[in-house]
């Protein structure tokens, strides 16, 4: 029996085919260069004289023939976009509009308006390629790690005595590669996913930041018990075999810090202190003093006024200390009160929820690490390595609901090969969904 798909398929003219191929390459593109940030490195350094706000402009210009895809996007996260502005706009009006507020709104707007550019960039048939530019990012982020660890300040004297990257800040790092590590280990095959794990394991440690180490190891046995990595026995066995090496090693931590003590000039300064809070772990070090001391006064100024928060940038603008909160749920509940607490969850919210574009596993480890993520760090909503996978998430949402509606409508445009190996779809359920009805049969006894 043969298919005769003449009339089923129409054939794509070429201009179709040309912006098909142009907005793959510019998704890649834009993936590599805001998930690495290296447009904000190279401006930081003074290499390059566009800031990263040129570049979204430039992005922004290529992506117009795409912009009509907007309209797509998943209702929760539209829902979600609007109220988070729509409650700036109202605490703007309502109580402190100073030079401070109105940067901490414009980078508010400024982070809607990447989803949203990021979407309609990501709104497409395949996303593979996206992933792969994702994983190319965070081997390029490791590779950056050790090469810093050997040569401190390499990449900038901005850096905090921890290797960075092009990432500056050793946190951002490791969340970065976590994100990398969740969203592209898909597309790898899988005996080799647990090899990719270990190299992200390992970049992660060099930046000896606790959030980023802390979300890696939850991710670890959820990626085993849900059998993302495969032969399970060597999966399990590998961990123990390297903790027994590690157990064996006489205190393996102080062989760490004799070694990073003759580093020139302090250079490992940074790494020697968390060395030292690793050998004894305790809340007195001067990172968790400082943690300690902003939260307690986000606290205070929440308990000021719980219901109405007190206004943009409030913890930006205190005196106490230098940094806001290292918290996203303290920073959000100065500022907006009761409401604010729901910001980092409904974002997460948004672009989980009843998404079926990508396995189930991935998402629950994207959204503990996320709101892990926002226990370390205040800047979650406006970093673009992050925003990235809000967009991303949403358009594999878009792509799955899309896929079903034409499958199960028995339009086979986008339901055959190659188009249905592009969507994150197991073949099996694939052949149970395609309706038979569409089939035309051209040889063979008639009914």
């Amino acid at each position: 029996m043969s298919i005769n798909l003449s009339g089923i398929i129409p054939p794509k003219s070429k201009t179709q085919i040309f912006l098909d191929k142009y907005q793959y390459f510019i998704s890649i593109l834009a993936t590599f260069l805001f998930f690495t940030e290296i447009p904000d490195y190279l401006s930081g350094v003074n290499i390059l004289p566009l800031n990263p706000l040129a570049w979204i402009g430039i992005f922004t210009v290529l992506s117009l023939p795409f912009f009509k895809k907007i309209v797509s996007m998943p209702r929760p996260l539209v829902i979600g976009l609007i109220l988070y502005l729509s409650i700036a706009i109202i605490s703007l009006a309502t109580m402190s509009s100073d030079e401070e507020s109105m940067q901490d709104f414009r980078l508010r707007v400024l982070s809607v308006f990447f989803i949203c550019l990021m979407y309609v960039i990501y709104e497409q048939k395949s996303l593979n390629q996206i992933k792969y530019a994702l994983i190319a990012a965070a081997l390029l982020a490791v590779l950056n790690n050790f090469i810093e660890l050997a040569n401190p300040g390499i990449f900038s004297d901005l850096n905090v005595g921890r290797p960075a990257g092009f990432y500056i800040n050793p946190t951002k790092t490791g969340a970065a590669l976590v994100l990398g590590m969740l969203l592209g280990i898909n597309v790898i095959k899988k005996p080799f996913r647990w090899l990719f794990v270990l190299i992200i394991g390992l970049g992660i440690i060099c930046t000896f930041s606790r959030g980023p180490i802390l979300g890696w190891v939850v991710c670890l046995p959820l990626f085993i018990g849900a059998k993302v990595l495969s032969d399970r026995r060597r999966t399990v066995v590998m961990p123990i075999l390297i903790l027994i090496a590690v157990a064996v090693i006489a205190n393996p931590l102080t062989l760490l810090t004799n070694y990073f003590s003759g580093g020139t000039d302090g250079a490992y300064w940074n790494v020697l202190n968390r060395l030292e809070q690793f050998q004894s772990p305790s809340l007195e070090d001067d990172s968790s003093k400082e943690r300690k001391s902003v939260a307690r006064e986000a606290w205070y100024l929440f308990g000021n006024s719980p219901f109405w928060g007190n206004g943009l940038a409030s913890t930006r603008k205190w005196t106490v200390a230098d940094v806001s909160t290292h918290n996203m749920y303290l920073y959000d509940l100065a500022d907006h009160g009761i409401i604010g607490l729901l910001f980092l969850p409904g974002a997460i919210f948004a672009v989980v929820y009843q998404n079926k574009g990508e396995q189930k596993v991935i998402l629950i480890g994207y959204a503990i690490f996320m709101s892990l993520l926002g226990v370390f760090s205040h800047n979650v909503l406006e970093e673009r390595y992050i925003l990235i996978s809000f967009s991303l998430l949403a358009a594999m949402n878009t792509n799955q609901r899309r896929y079903l509606s034409y499958s199960l409508g028995g339009n086979m445009m986008m339901a055959l090969p190659p188009a249905k190996a592009q969507f994150l779809l197991p073949p099996a359920r694939t052949q149970r969904m395609l309706p038979p009805a569409t089939y035309q049969k051209t040889s063979g006894p008639k009914e």
